[in-house]
């Protein structure tokens, strides 16, 4: 908080030698940059957001960009930059509202939306722990669905390197995703380590090695490769990642491009799984601050017999909306969305002090309407794709942007088999 007022009276006493000028008709050399409101974060951290480097021409283009990029670090309410200039050299303040970190939440679900099928539990997050940006979680559950997860992250672990490091560890008795085989329990253990090395502001390469159990206790032949019932291998997978998006809790402009590789099974096991995945995004702001943005995602798998375990869906992490609640399983699967984001509430800011936490007294919202279409088609290896059917939906709803990076989207959709339809999502589709 001390240095949050420190930095506001630095610019108010500079503000006069500006002397009217702008960045964007007058040529400022970067001299130093300030970085005030961290209590918590180390300035390394913000820091290694910023595109602008003492002797660089300041443009208000790479203001902006530096801006969303330690926004995009989600460990702050609010990010502003602001600078003073003596003739041509000019002094960059950077100045951040701390979120709160350490956060409990509870955990309530309906296992296949049944009412008799409840899970409930708990869990802690701490998204900036030692104020370096690492994330350590913890969560169990109980119920018809029974774990306990843990995982950290790092993302620089060395002084010299970005290099980024995390792991998981699971375990847990859920019963099944896929509904062609009946329904039944997975006993879990999951294990994972992955490194990664950002290469620049909007690059990265990941590798991950990891073990997976699962096992079930009424024995079918088609629920694991094995015929014991338990299934145990190894995982390795590969992933690249280039994002230049402008916002990654609601964008509006920018790109992203995920692309990855996985094996499941490296000799020690019958499983003999590969499988590549990409994630496609490009958004086109325009006038009036709209936005159009195009996806297309898509994961295919090769090898040996998959098990439903391995399987994909509609329904659950992707969905189309039109078929909103519908669960449609196979063992590939596409999907396409285009959607057309139009603000009521650009985003804002709420500042208030009647609670005098610091962490709550700048809180970001917004609203904007949006009309999609989404489509998408699953096979498997035994069908021919172009026999498949698609499943597609048009419609429009409101996107709410909440605090902390919360969005919440409600809307109307009308499928390609002409059934309507309303939803509510606690996220954006993308």
């Amino acid at each position: 908080m001390l240095k949050y007022f420190k930095s506001a009276l630095l610019i108010s006493l500079f503000s006069s030698l500006l002397n009217g000028q702008d960045v964007q008709d007058s040529v400022f050399i970067v001299n130093n940059i300030q970085v005030f409101g961290n209590s918590t974060t180390e300035e390394y951290i913000i820091l290694r957001e910023m595109s602008i480097q003492p002797g660089d021409t300041l443009t208000q283009e790479a203001i902006d960009r530096d801006r969303d990029n330690i926004y995009n670090l989600g460990l702050f309410n609010k990010v502003d930059i602001e600078y003073t200039a003596i003739q041509n050299m000019v002094s960059i303040f950077v100045i951040v509202s701390e979120r709160w970190y350490f956060v409990p939440y509870p955990i309530l679900g309906l296992k296949y939306r049944d009412p008799d099928k409840v899970y409930y539990g708990f869990g802690v997050m701490h998204k900036n722990f030692r104020g370096r940006n690492e994330k350590m979680f913890l969560n169990f559950g109980f119920g018809y669905d029974r774990w306990i997860s843990l995982s950290y992250q790092n993302p620089k672990i060395t002084d010299d390197d970005d290099i980024y490091f995390s792991s998981s560890l699971t375990v847990q008795k859920v019963h099944n995703l896929s509904s062609n085989y009946g329904e039944y329990e997975n006993s879990n253990i999951f294990f994972n380590g992955t490194l990664g090395k950002r290469f620049g502001l909007y690059q990265a390469l990941y590798g991950s090695l990891g073990y997976e159990v699962w096992q079930v206790d009424e024995l079918n032949q088609n629920r694991t490769i094995s015929t014991s019932g338990r299934d145990a291998f190894l995982t390795a997978s590969v992933q690249y990642r280039y994002d230049t998006r402008n916002n990654r809790e609601y964008t509006t402009e920018g790109t992203l491009a995920a692309l990855g590789i996985g094996k499941s099974g490296l000799g020690e096991s019958d499983m003999d799984i590969t499988r590549f995945s990409y994630d496609l995004r490009q958004f086109f702001g325009f006038k009036g601050e709209s936005s159009v943005g195009l996806r297309t995602t898509g994961t295919f798998a090769w090898g040996g017999v998959i098990p439903p375990y391995r399987h994909v869906f509609f329904g659950y992490d992707e969905r189309v909306r039109g078929h909103f609640y519908k669960i449609i399983e196979g063992e590939n699967r596409i999907g396409i969305n285009a959607e057309l984001r139009i603000p009521i509430l650009l985003p804002r800011y709420f500042e208030q002090n009647i609670i005098r936490i610091p962490e709550f007294q700048k809180l970001r919202y917004g609203l904007y309407f949006a009309v999609f279409t989404d489509a998408g088609t699953l096979w498997s290896r035994n069908q021919v794709l172009s026999e498949q059917p698609w499943y597609s939906g048009i419609g429009a709803g409101f996107h709410f942007l909440l605090p902390y990076g919360f969005n919440v989207q409600a809307g109307a959709a009308y499928n390609n088999i002409g059934i309507s339809e309303v939803f509510v999502d606690f996220d954006t589709s993308f």
